[in-house]
């Protein structure tokens, strides 16, 4: 083989081995190339720092029984990622031991999802004990991959016999819509739990900050008729924006192996006007025999005051802007009212009052602060010569929360059978009103005392009667 021969075939094999180096290594590339399409940045799944956010199916803290009651809660994640998220659930704090609860040790949201949910049951036992408490850690520092703030959760778990009945009270407001602020229930009014006997008296309380449990005990608690009920102890005020809240309340009754959530609910039942314990609402009454419980929903309100502390002189402008000369006094065990329209009779209408008498208020205890004024002599005026008998009736209601008690009442003078108050109203005029404040430093306010000042005679067209 002459040299010019050796020398062609050497190339073309050199050539050949080239080719196949290159090929293998578009191969090599191209594997490679789809190992990083599942696990790198080129994938359509990629690493990177989620947050976690960690919301209870249920208010903290919680106050129950050893019912076997379960309680959920879920992990949720801001975005999915490529490897698992691993969470932890310990015990933190509280005298209740391992036999006593159940609850997911860890919680794992697996890769590609964006949620998970765990629970934790507290379980139910025949042993007497005192009240426990659990406080569970949801989440910890030692979550890889994730930015997360661990919450904790707490529970007051009471022990329940057989004999036993427990009440939970819980509530939902209007908060959202009434006064713009999305507040929990428990934010917006905190309510407390009354166990009433029959002749009035406060057997039990129950005031948390949260939602409310009484427990009956089915030994110790006397045979009789009780009254479940409540009342504020305290409510946001949203300023500018303030206005009534209302409540829907809902009960749940349980009683070991007889009563197994026994549910009343009173949809707007109540609203947040009325905040101290002069006013409550009455929900249910409880005939209780032994270890039988006879319910019965009863839904009603209640006040009380001492008239005593209604008597004396009220400040305020009536609905024709006229400073209140209302007077309130005890009579025989009543509470009696005068000078209601005086300075408007006299300015406006234009009648000397001759004599003026005070009147009976009759309270409705049932109710949230309201009275009504039946139609009887109030007084007399002279007119052009001519004396004018006038008549009164009207309604109203107390407000005595706060310093100073207030009074809103509306009311009606009738002259034989002519009602002057429909008149008025009749030619655009408002009807006759009063919203005012015992003076209990017997000292009218400054803005009352300016609008006497500036108080003008309005001349209309009397109708001849």
């Amino acid at each position: 083989m002459n040299k010019r021969l050796k020398y062609f075939i050497m190339k073309r094999i050199i050539k050949n081995i080239f080719y196949l180096l290159s090929l293998l290594a578009v191969i090599s590339i191209g594997i490679v190339s789809c190992d990083d399409e599942n696990n790198t940045g080129y994938s359509t799944m990629t690493p990177t720092s989620p947050t976690i956010t960690i919301s209870a199916g249920f208010t903290s803290p919680v106050t129950l029984t050893e019912d076997n009651s379960v309680h959920t809660f879920t992990v949720t994640l801001s975005e999915p990622q490529i490897a698992d998220i691993k969470l932890y659930i310990k015990q933190t704090d509280g005298t209740a031991s391992a036999s006593d609860y159940i609850v997911t040790g860890s919680l794992v949201i697996p890769a590609g999802s964006t949620s998970a949910s765990g629970k934790i049951q507290i379980l139910s036992d025949d042993m007497k004990e005192e009240t426990e408490t659990l406080t569970i850690q949801i989440g910890d520092e030692s979550t890889a991959n994730a930015a997360l703030t661990p919450i904790t959760v707490s529970f007051n778990i009471n022990n329940l016999t057989s004999g036993d009945l427990m009440i939970d009270l819980t509530w939902e407001t209007d908060a959202l819509t009434a006064v713009g602020l999305d507040l929990t229930p428990e934010k917006a009014v905190d309510l407390r739990f009354l166990l009433i006997n029959s002749v009035g008296e406060i057997v039990d309380v129950a005031d948390g900050a949260s939602f409310e449990t009484l427990t009956l005990s089915g030994t110790d608690l006397p045979d009789g008729e009780y009254r479940i009920a409540t009342d504020i102890y305290s409510t946001i005020n949203a300023g500018d924006f303030n206005a009534p809240i209302t409540l829907d309340l809902n009960l749940d009754f349980n009683q070991v192996g007889v009563i197994n959530d026994t549910i009343l609910t009173f949809p707007a039942a109540m609203t947040n006007s009325f905040t101290c314990s002069t006013y409550r609402v009455i929900m249910a009454t409880i005939q209780k025999t032994g270890q039988t419980y006879s319910i019965n929903k009863a839904l009603s309100l209640s006040w009380s005051a001492d008239l005593e502390s209604l008597a004396g002189s009220w400040s305020g402008l009536d609905s024709y802007d006229y400073p209140s000369h209302t007077v309130t006094s005890i009579s025989n065990g009543k509470l009696q009212i005068t000078g209601l329209a005086f300075e408007w009779m006299s300015d406006y209408w234009g009648e000397e009052v001759l004599e003026m008498l005070p009147v009976d208020i009759v309270m409705d205890w049932n109710s949230h602060g309201e009275f009504n004024i039946s139609e009887q002599p109030y007084m007399t005026t002279l007119y052009k010569g001519t004396e004018y008998p006038y008549t009164i009736k009207g309604h109203g209601s107390f407000r005595t929360c706060g310093s100073q008690p207030e009074m809103t009442v509306e009311y009606e003078l009738i002259q034989d059978g002519w009602e002057v108050g429909a008149y008025l109203v009749s030619q655009g005029e408002p009807a006759f009103s009063e919203e005012i404040t015992l003076d209990v430093n017997g000292i009218k306010s400054a803005s009352v005392l300016k609008s006497a000042k500036m108080s003008k005679k309005r001349l209309i067209n009397k109708p001849k009667r």
